[in-house]
């Protein structure tokens, strides 16, 4: 049935009301009634021919934002489509917090379009991936890059029991799985869910997922691990393969345990660990295991306007001081034995108070988020004083619809090295 036939229909349908109002003596409002219940019905007719709710905001489901979670809350079989992007804006401060001059040029990027394919193939299996263009030119022209974010194959056994295979997101932390830019605060991620976490992070594997009726749900995969040649002082960050090509040598294990149970709180624990040395060896021919261990804690309250988040991740590596010689690491570059970080954030709704009941939402937020790359390092090295920052970010997120959000925000910078840059954003973002 297309849209003229339901408009056929009704428009039958509101003849045989009529003309049986008209023959009965009836009031106006019993008219307004009768005509309420055919705009009704249309609607209803509509949304079956579209096999899906109109209208109905899509949750976040098996570790994807609301809007890669489009396939699952499709009703009919084949392809769907979702997506999102960011506008940012950078004013950078004149001068470092040591009053010599910051050298850094103000910028404004397209910084991403995301588009999300999707295809089910029937209420088992499914299609899922995000496709992302980074920096809005690609090519020799531009500095932008077109990447797999993720793309896997699902088998939908139960509620409890899904298999899951592919490009993975890493379950760990909040801003890795949830990255879409209108679900957090602050124009740029947490410094503490980019350098610790890493943020965007992704690889090739298998693994299992579910959840139960009572609120907990969990995941658990079988991924590429890291590459350890890539580590550096100020993280393990550029070790990630991304399912490129990656060395295979070495995998990890990845898992997430959530409970959801109660209204408006979520409560995380996640890790990741596996061997990261991908087949290097020493100046003696002996291999470097380069053991990378991360756990992080989460939490997300939201009530009555206010939300609150915060967030702690450590990450533990072995090996450093044969990795830092076999990578010619000396000084104040050695790569951390442990590195970690958090960040609070608390936001409420102003509008609550000025205009109860309205979809738009305006949301001042302030976040503290403290990093340090080095937190412990071989004996025989030094720390590189920049390493250890804090954040203190303040500012406004307003959206005039859920799936819109404009952001303007202040970043204060503090590291141990007295030079760090404090900046102004302005970011436009977007799902769909």
């Amino acid at each position: 049935m297309n849209r003229f036939h339901i408009q056929l229909l009704c428009t039958i349908l509101i003849g045989v009301l009529s003309s049986t109002i008209v023959a009965q003596p009836t009031r106006q409002d019993t008219l307004k009634e009768l005509l309420r219940k055919v705009d009704i019905l249309t609607r209803m007719l509509e949304q079956q021919q579209l096999g899906e709710v109109a209208g109905e905001e899509t949750q976040p489901t098996g570790g994807v934002g609301p809007a890669a979670s489009h396939i699952y809350s499709q009703k009919r079989n084949g392809a769907s489509l979702a997506g999102y992007g960011e506008i940012v804006y950078r004013n950078y401060s004149a001068t470092r917090d040591n009053d010599r001059k910051s050298d850094k040029t103000d910028q404004i990027d397209y910084l991403r379009n995301v588009l999300y394919v999707g295809y089910k193939f029937n209420n088992r299996f499914l299609f899922n991936s995000e496709i992302e263009i980074e920096h809005a030119v690609v090519g020799e022209e531009g500095p932008g890059e077109v990447a797999l974010e993720f793309g896997y194959i699902e088998a939908i056994l139960s509620q409890a029991l899904t298999i899951r295979g592919g490009m993975l997101l890493i379950p760990v932390g909040i801003i890795n799985e949830l990255h879409e830019p209108p679900t957090f605060f602050g124009v740029l991620r947490p410094r503490t869910a980019r350098q610790i976490i890493p943020t965007t992070w992704r690889s090739t594997g298998i693994g299992l997922l579910g959840s139960t009726s009572n609120g907990f749900s969990y995941r658990l995969y079988l991924v590429e691990g890291l590459n350890a040649v890539n580590f550096s002082a100020s993280g393990i960050r550029s070790g990630r393969q991304s399912g490129a090509k990656a060395i295979a040598e070495d995998f990890a294990l990845t898992g997430r345990l959530e409970y959801a149970g109660i209204p408006g709180l979520t409560l995380g624990a996640s890790f990741f660990t596996g061997n990261s040395g991908q087949g290097l060896t020493d100046s003696t021919g002996k291999e470097i295991q380069a053991n990378t261990s991360l756990i992080a804690l989460h939490g997300i309250l939201r009530r009555n306007g206010l939300e609150l988040r915060a967030l702690y991740a450590m990450s533990s590596l072995s090996d450093v001081t044969r990795l830092n010689q076999t990578l010619g690491l000396k000084g104040n570059a050695s790569i951390g034995k442990r590195q970690r970080g958090f960040y609070m954030t608390a936001a409420y709704d102003a509008l609550r108070l000025i205009a109860p009941g309205s979809e738009a939402q305006l949301l001042p937020y302030f976040q503290y988020d403290a990093l340090d790359t080095q937190d412990d390092i071989p004996a025989g090295f030094t720390k590189n004083p920049a390493n250890r920052q804090s954040i203190v970010t303040i500012g406004v997120l307003f959206k005039p619809i859920p799936r819109i959000g404009l952001k303007i925000d202040y970043l204060n910078r503090n590291n141990d090295a007295g030079d760090a840059i404090d900046q102004w954003n302005v970011g436009l973002s977007y799902l769909f």
